[in-house]
This record gives structure tokens, sequence and C-alpha cells, in this order.
């Protein structure tokens, strides 16, 4: 009786992805891509004596027509992130990105991506740190000249990977090239979709209920290069996962399950998805 319910939770949930979003997984190049079936993924992996999150939100970016904004947030004991990034859903380009960082030391930055650099601005909090981090005093700015770029590829962030592996995963065999900024270094990621392997899940669809057993996944696996001449040492992650990473999406709806990676001090690690939130259809 309880797989029979889990069964029909997941098929509700698939078809509610195609009623409301028909055109998901099929935009083309003529098309931008509509926003996904999902508003929001949390993640979480467990290790020692810690856990960690991230919680990802993907929408239409207010008042900038043409544009999307993912919010992340990711915490691990007494350390946290907030990124706030706009970008082109279509190749993914950053036009700007914050992110503020607190734990032991706080500070604030934002990042305007133009034609040929991205200027960097950073804010400490000092004496004021309960005001708002874009009223913290101002520390530092900095013009970092963008890499030689080839075929015109898209210069974004880390997270608006999730976003356009999705799309990949869509086309098993499909590849695409593009390059992620840091903070003062920049990265070439080739993702490359591939059939991928049947993964036990165990998570929750808000409002659905939850889904667990073994699941078909498409693979897409993200090959990372430094490009340029790197300003400081190697600093790429994804979720706190760095190296040779794998995301495997669900075959039937296309929703992200896991990430498999290395992460500092763990080696070889997977974060899997805990909970979704669906997207309204007016949305």
């Amino acid at each position: 009786m309880a797989k029979t319910k889990r069964l029909c939770c997941y098929r509700l949930f698939s078809m509610l992805l195609f009623m409301h979003f028909p055109g998901m997984l099929q935009a083309n190049d003529t098309q931008p891509p509509l926003l996904p079936g999902w508003q929001i993924l949390e993640f979480e992996q467990r290790a020692f004596f810690a856990t960690a999150k991230s919680t990802l939100e993907v929408m239409a970016a207010p008042d900038q027509p043409g544009q999307w904004a993912l919010s992340a947030n990711s915490s691990v004991l007494d350390n946290s992130e907030e990124v706030l990034l706009l970008f082109n859903p279509t190749d993914g380009q950053a036009s700007s990105r914050t992110r503020l960082s607190r734990g032991k030391n706080q500070r604030f930055k934002v990042f305007h991506y133009g034609e040929n650099s991205v200027r960097r601005e950073r804010r400490d909090p000092g004496e004021n740190a309960a005001a708002n981090p874009e009223e913290w005093q101002l520390s530092s700015i900095k013009e970092v000249a963008y890499p030689s770029l080839t075929n015109n590829r898209a210069v974004t962030d880390g997270y608006a990977l999730i976003l356009l592996a999705s799309q990949l995963a869509e086309e098993p065999g499909r590849s695409l090239d593009v390059v992620v900024h840091t903070e003062f270094n920049f990265y070439t990621v080739k993702m490359t979709s591939s059939p991928g392997i049947s993964i036990d899940v165990d998570y929750e669809i808000d409002g659905v209920g939850r889904i667990t057993g073994k699941r078909n996944t498409t693979a897409v696996k993200l090959k990372i290069s430094p490009l340029g001449e790197p300003l400081e040492d190697p600093d790429f992650s994804l979720l706190g996962l760095h190296g040779y990473i794998i995301m495997f999406f669900d075959k039937e709806s296309g929703l992200l399950l896991r990430l498999l990676g290395q992460a500092p001090r763990l080696g070889k690690t997977e974060i899997n998805l805990k909970k979704t939130v669906l997207r309204t259809p007016q949305e």
C-alpha cells in the first residue's frame, strides 16, 4: 500500500510538471527556456558531527525582462553564505552577483559583469554590523579582466550550472562549454549529458508527499579546467564539491536528485535532494 501511494504521488508530481509547463523540456535556439517546474530545491549532506544544507530558488528577475534570479543559501556549523545571481537563462551569462558571507568574518561582495571585465566591490561591517550589508563600509573595488574567450562563451557563476545542466539532461549526448568566474579566477566547464544510473531517493515534494525508492536518471558530467592565469589558489566548487562532478537528473521529471564529487577532508561525497517546492502555474 505504501509503495502504491508513493508511486501515485510521483505520478501526480510528473503530471503537474508537464501540465503547467508543457514546453519546459522543449526549449530551442529561437525560444528562451521556460522556468523549471520546481521553484525551490533543498539539498543536505551529513558528515561527522556536521550537516551541510543548501537551498536554491529560481524565479523571473523582477524588472529585468528575460533574466532569471537564482538565490542560494548554504550553511554548515556557524558559517553561512547567501548568493543572489541575475543571469540570462539561454546561455547562463551573468549580469550581476552578490555574496554575503557570515561566520568568524563577515563580508559582502558585489560583482558586475561587463563586456570585458568583472567589477568586484567588497564591503565590511566595521562597527555597523547590524546595518544592511549594502550599507557596510566599502573596503575595495577591483576590475578583473576576462581571459581570452573563444566562441563567445558565457561567463557565469557555478550555481547557474545547475539550470544549464538540467537543459542538457533533456537530450543525452549533448555538451556545452561555459566559463565560471569565482572570486578572481576563471574556469572552463565542459558539461556533457549521458545515460545515468538507477539511484535510491528519499525526498519530499511540498504539498504532495514523500518519494522513496529507485529512480532512473540522466547524468551530466562536469569537467573543470583553469582558464587563463589563476590569480588565487584553486577555488572552484559547486555546493561544496570540486573535482570531477556528476549531476543525476530524474529521467522522467528532470528533477536534480543527486550531485557527486569531491569534498574537502571527506573525499568522494554525494549530496542528495531532500525537498522540493513546485512552481505555481501563474509563475
